[in-house]
């Protein structure tokens, strides 16, 4: 079969193809996903001038899971990459952000960074995670060793291992990213009770 007439007729095989590829196919663009909650929208101004510096140093996962491929296990040794959702950034990035923001609403009477300091920090926060896994039925497990340094890494004051889980109050991938930022949340209760230590 052809379609046009005199000689510009083009075969339908032709015209169906590029239907197809140009977005006819009706492809569904995966959700994205951030780790954490949204900006508070009320206005802040203060001056941080002076408050002492707690640096998150990058957030260190395993490598399998440090991409954009929300993964869930299945099984013992399976994980399935979601095909229908995908993380707004890498998950280290994303681990990074959202316990930085955490610490620093836990501790208003410092100046929280992820971001290289220009002037050496009161303390240091390292965090390896080990664990941060979701499970077919909702369950969210985080495992995490932390430490903190003071006084430019010449002195550790804090070494220190947990692990957290969280039930998740369905199996879609909003209620579980959800469940993943509280598992953060209570990694950032443990380490804030540490720092209040010092």
């Amino acid at each position: 079969m052809q379609i046009g007439t005199g000689r510009f007729r083009v075969p339908a095989l032709i015209v169906v193809a590029a239907f197809l590829a140009f977005g006819g196919c009706g492809t569904v663009a995966p959700r994205l996903y951030l780790l954490g909650y949204p900006s508070d929208v009320t206005s802040v101004m203060r001056d941080e001038t002076a408050l002492p510096l707690i640096e998150v140093e990058p957030v260190l996962v395993p490598d399998f899971q440090d991409s954009r491929d929300i993964l869930v296990r299945k099984g013992t040794n399976e994980l399935v990459a979601d095909p229908l959702a995908r993380w707004g950034e890498r998950l280290s990035v994303g681990m990074t952000r959202a316990l930085t923001t955490a610490l620093a609403k836990r501790q208003p009477d410092f100046r929280v960074t992820s971001s290289q300091p220009v002037l050496v920090a009161a303390r240091k926060v390292r965090v390896d995670v080990d664990t941060f896994e979701i499970r077919e039925d909702g369950l969210c497990l985080l495992g995490a060793r932390w430490s903190i340094t003071k006084d430019g890494d010449r002195q550790t004051t804090t070494t220190d291992y947990a692990r957290f889980s969280v039930k998740a109050v369905g199996v879609d991938t909003g209620a579980v990213v959800v469940a993943m930022t509280q598992a953060i949340d209570q990694l950032a209760d443990r380490i804030s009770e540490a720092l209040n230590d010092q």
